[in-house]
């Protein structure tokens, strides 16, 4: 059977003692309101919550039903729920599936020929991270609700808010109001918080494609040695995911307008991709499509939104979709989410500092250092999903040179002549740095706030044998933000400081 995630990766790893929480000046902590209580609103719930805030999630949904089933938690998104909650890393991991450790690439759509792979495990496993996993949204969400479930209204939709001195005044959808010291949007991209950066209400644009997800329950040959293939084709392609159990999750991304007369509803469905947009298509994606319930199947419209700048004003702020809603090509809508609360978190929890939390305006700057931090990074992933749905439809089958007597070039055309000059540098250069990219968060923002030391962290015992190792003295600050505030308070001069921390 296909591996089961392990946490091997964080072994020894031990989390940080528990600190004063971050509050208001008169010492009550910090209340907050999470509209959403999606993934990455239950991962921002957890966060806070572990900082010791007092938390309140609504969930505009009277129950949890997700679209397309399981979900992908690549290598920057389970490190930072390591980072958030080590428990829940480990309860995630007992129940994933392992696919990064597989083979993983494109797949010509009718020849079945491999066109390119990709290296999910490498850039993980030289980060320390756990390979790229699936699993079950609904055990996802289950297993954040064991630990912040006390804080979650369901059927409770956040529809307005406004600020009233230093605090928020949330509206829910049944008149109820809340107080909040600050409101955190959560819900997704058709976001209600949203109304506060966009009063004009500007509707999401629609991405190009139209998407049917369906789960086939059988074992095709390859499922040992291959995690992830995406068969591709003229304007559309074919995802195919194993999520264990003897089951592989399957996405149809076909260029067809919203609302098309031509698109079936229901049972109809595989029998229309089956005979219709796939009918001369490999083998292996006909038997998915045999292998699906046709009451599993269903479609969806893809929307999203160029990205934004500004994802926090006051004492409110936008997180995942709200914020940055993502193309799924790259698996990491949840994932940029994920990040986002960890980020949120480790803003909010510099407000320990009595000093700094004492000002009044301490929550609006931090969730702006949270948007500044966040907005670039997003920006690119958001970029990169789409490149990749440009790239993937404009794929034709590539030129070919067929032996024989005489030798005959097929698919000679201009499209099929660029993507058989793409084929290399996707496979050696693309790729590679695209999950290089993907997978160096969170290693970029500070590590101690939510870890212990790791190699190369300043005046940590890995730091001290490294210099030990090299014949030099272990220099390097010995205080959490010291490098920070000497550069402020120009306590050194930069020449002083770059001699002595870079």
């Amino acid at each position: 059977a296909p591996p089961r995630a392990s946490a091997s990766s964080s072994s020894g790893r031990q989390q940080q003692p528990a600190a004063e929480a971050p509050g208001r000046p008169d010492g009550r902590p910090y209340e907050v309101v999470i509209a959403g209580g999606g993934i990455g609103g239950l991962c921002t719930a957890l966060v806070l919550q572990n900082l010791g805030c007092r938390v309140r999630v609504f969930e505009k949904t009277s129950r949890y039903r997700p679209f397309g089933g399981p979900i992908q938690i690549a290598s920057n998104a389970a490190e930072s729920i390591r980072r958030i909650d080590e428990a829940t890393y480990e309860k995630i991991l007992a129940r994933a599936t392992v696919i990064g450790d597989r083979t993983n690439g494109l797949k010509d759509g009718k020849s079945n020929e491999w066109f390119a792979t990709f290296d999910l495990d490498s850039p993980a496993r030289r980060r320390g991270q756990v390979s790229s996993v699936v699993i079950d949204r609904p055990v996802l969400q289950e297993i954040l609700l064991q630990k912040v479930r006390n804080t979650v209204t369901k059927g409770a939709e956040v529809v307005g808010c406004r600020e009233v001195g230093d605090r928020v005044l949330v509206e829910l959808s049944s008149g109820e109001t809340h107080e909040a010291d600050l409101l955190i949007g959560s819900d997704g991209i058709k976001s209600r918080v949203r109304d506060v950066f966009d009063p004009g209400r500007r509707a999401p644009v629609w991405s190009g494609y139209t998407c049917v997800a369906g789960m086939a329950y059988c074992r095709p040959d390859d499922i040992e040695e291959v995690g992830y293939k995406v068969w591709v084709g003229s304007r559309k392609y074919f995802v195919s995911v194993d999520v264990g159990g003897g089951r592989i999750q399957w996405y149809a991304f076909l260029n067809i307008p919203p609302g098309d007369a031509t698109v079936p509803k229901g049972p109809g469905l595989v029998p229309w991709l089956r005979e219709g947009e796939f009918g001369d298509w490999a083998a292996d994606v006909h038997q998915l499509l045999d292998a699906s319930p046709l009451d599993e199947v269903e479609q969806r419209d893809l929307y999203d939104r160029p990205p934004d700048l500004q994802w926090s004003s006051g004492r409110v702020c936008l997180l995942g979709d709200a914020a940055h809603p993502m193309m799924p090509n790259l698996g990491q809508g949840g994932g940029m989410a994920i990040e986002d609360a960890l980020v949120l978190g480790q803003e909010l929890k510099k407000l320990q500092d009595s000093d700094y939390s004492a000002k009044t305006d301490s929550i609006p700057r931090a969730l702006r250092r949270y948007n500044n931090n966040r907005v670039l990074r997003a920006a690119a992933v958001q970029g990169l999903s789409r490149i990749s749905s440009a790239f993937l439809f404009q794929y034709q089958p590539p030129l070919d040179l067929q032996w024989g007597l005489p030798p005959r070039l097929a698919n000679v055309g201009p499209r099929s002549i660029i993507t058989r000059a793409c084929q290399g540098f996707l496979q050696k250069v693309a790729f590679p740095l695209q999950f290089e990219f993907l997978f160096s968060f969170p290693g970029e923002i500070n590590p101690e706030i939510f870890a212990e030391g790791t190699p190369g962290d300043f005046g940590t015992w890995q730091a001290a044998e490294t210099a030990s190792a090299a014949g030099r003295p272990a220099e390097g600050p010995r205080q959490r933000g010291q490098p920070e505030r000497e550069l402020i308070s120009k306590e050194k001069s930069l020449g002083e400081w770059l001699s002595q921390y870079w």
